[in-house]
């Protein structure tokens, strides 16, 4: 995309330099500078060289020459000959707009984006009323987090030059200041604009999804064909983003049937399954998208996840070693490794990763319930206490709690510990774990109705929970009812047959760089 945008951008700035040539009169160099454009616009690369080898063997320091085949040497790839030759044409004529555009491009397209800002300035200050000019110097600042000054910079393109691009980044950086009500009036004019393209009426419609204006975004792209593939994908991943589950998974595989092999609706889909507790399915798209893109981080990382979430950790640690070496310092990597060292039961070195987390990241309240949890899993109790704590600072979460109250109850703490998993069900009332430990206590003090109201919540809740049958039948058992004592007795027994111990840590998932 930025090798096509490049190249457009040459297009505009080599009429400028044919006017030029033609302005001086210089029949045999324009018709050569002619033959060259002519060759560059049909891709004969060669051709253009040759008649810009002839010119310059006349004329060494032409300036318009130097930049065609400065723009001919990048489309070949070689980026640092095209530099040297767009700066031998700004040096023979410093007001050359055309060198100025495109090694300004040139420097944006190789990541050069400090160098790509002071040249397009002067490309600016030369012309201040190009709108591709601006539009890239926009690109810049947005890039670059100065949304002022990108704002600024849009609002010197005229209406009658706005097109897709303009459009998209404008209503990224109205979003980014918070301006949602300009950017839904931008988002109107881009519904109504015949000169915007599917896909990118898909991307703003996107944007303002992330931004909490679905409506807006649902509303733009109600003007799109559905079956194309652009509104699919975006329709898929806006309704995903709204737990509307059935309707994401059903765009997202409609748009399947028109790009089977396109990776990044192979992930959308894949976290949709995900969502859904589908992990089989979710992994089938993620090891077709491994397949197309072996090394891709994104796809990696998703599933790594989903390998965690299936307990297959084995598979998850090799992705995980593999994005931290590659990425030391992302620290979503730092943590996933973590994650997978955790369940492997490898807690040391959990420990010791996750204190790398959360010193890099000491707002994420995720990082330092896992580190509660793994502190708790080396019986450092008053170590993983704290970070409990500071977790639920940070964010109160009903796992948490029910971790901290855990956590109390190994230090003997009964009524503190009584206190943090109550607090666990007001938060999420459908907490299994916690009715089950909440019930646990009561039994401990002989409360036997609390106790078996609240295992017999567990079990509503979680049918395989094996402590919540077990605890439940020695609950019916002091209560005289030595029938359903006994059924919850064997129901435990065969759930132990079933499964290995109960998992009480919930991975806590971090966003994907």
């Amino acid at each position: 995309m930025l090798i096509r945008r490049f190249i457009l951008s040459v297009a505009v700035a080599l009429t400028l330099g044919l006017t030029n040539a033609t302005a001086q009169s210089r029949v045999e160099e324009a018709r050569l500078l002619q033959d060259a454009v002519a060759a560059i616009n049909a891709g004969q690369l060669a051709e253009a060289e040759s008649s810009l080898d002839s010119l310059l063997r006349k004329s060494p320091n032409d300036a318009d020459a130097l930049n065609l085949l400065g723009v001919v040497r990048a489309q070949q790839q070689l980026p640092g000959d095209a530099e040297m030759l767009f700066l031998k044409a700004i040096k023979a004529s410093p007001n050359h707009l055309g060198a100025h555009v495109n090694l300004g491009e040139l420097y944006y397209t190789t990541g050069k984006i400090q160098q790509a800002l002071q040249t397009l300035l002067v490309a600016h200050r030369l012309a201040p009323n190009r709108a591709d000019i601006n539009l890239r110097l926009g690109t810049i600042y947005e890039r670059r987090r100065e949304y002022p000054q990108a704002l600024e910079q849009l609002r010197l393109i005229p209406s009658t030059a706005a097109n897709g691009d303009y459009y998209q980044l404008l209503i990224k950086v109205l979003l980014a200041l918070g301006r949602k009500t300009e950017a839904q009036t931008v988002a109107l004019e881009v519904r109504n604009s015949a000169s915007v393209d599917e896909e990118t009426r898909a991307q703003v419609a996107l944007d303002l999804a992330r931004a909490g204006l679905q409506n807006v975004a649902l509303d733009l792209l109600d003007n799109s064909p559905h079956e194309s593939f652009p509104s699919l994908y975006a329709l898929g991943v806006i309704k995903a983003a709204a737990r509307e589950y059935d309707e994401a998974e059903s765009h997202l595989t409609a748009a399947l049937l028109v790009q089977p092999d396109d990776v990044p609706t192979l992930r959308a889909i894949a976290r949709v399954e995900r969502a859904r507790g589908e992990f089989e399915k979710a992994m089938a798209h993620l090891i077709k998208a491994r397949r197309l893109t072996p090394d891709a981080p994104g796809v990696l990382y998703d599933f790594g996840i989903t390998a965690l979430q299936m307990d297959l950790f084995l598979d998850a640690l090799p992705v995980f070693e593999q994005l931290r070496r590659q990425f030391p310092h992302e620290s979503a990597y730092t943590y996933a490794l973590a994650a997978a060292r955790l369940r492997k039961g490898e807690k040391v070195e959990a420990v010791q990763l996750l204190q790398t987390y959360v010193s890099e990241r000491p707002q994420d309240s995720s990082g330092f319930y896992l580190l509660g949890a793994a502190l708790r899993d080396l019986k450092q109790f008053t170590e993983a206490r704290d970070a409990l704590e500071r977790s639920l600072k940070l964010n109160p979460d009903a796992d948490a709690e029910y971790l901290l109250g855990l956590t109390f109850a190994e230090m003997g703490n009964k009524e503190a510990s009584t206190a943090a998993i109550k607090l666990a069900i007001n938060l999420q009332p459908t907490h299994a774990s916690a009715h089950t430990a909440l019930g646990t206590a009561y039994r401990e003090q002989e409360k036997y109705p609390e106790a078996r109201d609240q295992l017999e919540q567990a079990i509503a809740l979680n049918p395989k929970d094996l402590r919540a049958h077990y605890q439940l039948g020695l609950v019916y058992a002091k209560l005289g009812d030595k029938t359903l004592a006994q059924k919850m007795l064997t129901r435990a027994d065969e759930l132990r047959a079933e499964q290995r111990q109960q998992e009480t840590v919930v991975l806590k998932l971090v966003d994907a760089p």
